[in-house]
């Protein structure tokens, strides 16, 4: 039997599909994409098709106490209304369904990300952003930074040392939710739209809009960094005050430069041999 990690996939029954995903990897828009081509909404109004969809047990469970964290309306378009339904969902459902054994047979998909700007993505948001005081974060700062503070050489020191179990999954390599499972299809976040789109007619193609117009993606200057001196060992205040300055972070070119890329191909070498970016 496949160990199931966290993130734990989301299965859809109802189109007989298995998705994995990761933390920076488009989770927003996914979340939305599938609850509203789930419709769970819909399926609690057909309990007939709503048990013989997801069995008795869920089914029952769900007209209980499910309804209350089924996202429809306006919470389809509320992150933080999808991350609880997601969370309520995997629990309820997806592991059981998972470890049970019922999904051998489904289509099995995941949504993958070149690693560099994941990571970069990562790194300003989390630690230039607002989340930079959050105890997850704050955390890292204090065992891998200096002086309160970690520069983006030092993040990549402490990636370079920590296990994956240690890792947090924002940064963690994109693989090890993937091992022991089959995937039949990537879905390239930066090509999500076509990607599913070719993936349409086994996942459900009535929704796939959606990726016209992806949600929550940190914006980044639209400027060329040029000749501009790289950030990779500023301290994230001096890219803070960047982003107040032009209402976005710098390009993620501020940070990956030749000698980064290279640590990130060794620290992520995982994900570079497996997913399909061997040659970004």
């Amino acid at each position: 039997m496949n160990t199931v990690r966290s993130p734990e996939p989301m299965v859809d029954p109802v189109h007989r599909f298995v998705l994995f995903t990761n933390a920076k990897c488009g989770g927003t828009t996914l979340k939305r994409w599938f609850f509203t081509n789930l419709d769970l909404a819909g399926l609690e109004r057909n309990p007939v098709r709503l048990a013989a969809a997801f069995g008795p047990g869920f089914a029952a469970r769900h007209l209980m106490r499910g309804r209350k964290w089924t996202p429809r309306g306006e919470a389809l378009r509320d992150s933080e209304a999808l991350r609880l339904a997601t969370n309520a969902y995997r629990k309820s459902y997806c592991v059981r369904a998972l470890l049970s054994g019922a999904t051998e047979g489904f289509f099995r998909f995941a949504v993958v990300r070149d690693p560099a700007p994941r990571l970069v993505s990562a790194y300003l948001d989390k630690f230039c952003g607002e989340d930079r005081d959050r105890p997850w974060v704050r955390s890292v700062v204090d065992q891998a930074g200096t002086n309160g503070d970690i520069t983006f050489d030092r993040f990549l020191d402490y990636l370079a040392a920590v296990d994956d179990e240690n890792c947090n999954p924002h940064w963690r390599r994109q693989t090890y939710v993937l091992e022991g499972h089959r995937i039949d299809a990537w879905v390239r976040l930066e090509h999500i739209a076509e990607d599913f789109a070719a993936i349409g007619d086994r996942v459900g193609g009535a929704h796939l809009d959606i990726f016209g117009a992806r949600l929550q993606a940190a914006p980044s200057a639209k400027l060329s960094w040029g000749d501009r001196p790289p950030l990779n060992a500023a301290p994230t205040a001096e890219i803070a005050a960047w982003r107040a300055e032009h209402g976005a972070f710098p390009p993620k070119e501020a940070l990956l430069t030749d000698a980064t890329r290279a640590r990130i191909r060794e620290i992520y070498a995982a994900d570079y041999a497996a997913l399909p970016y061997q040659e970004a």
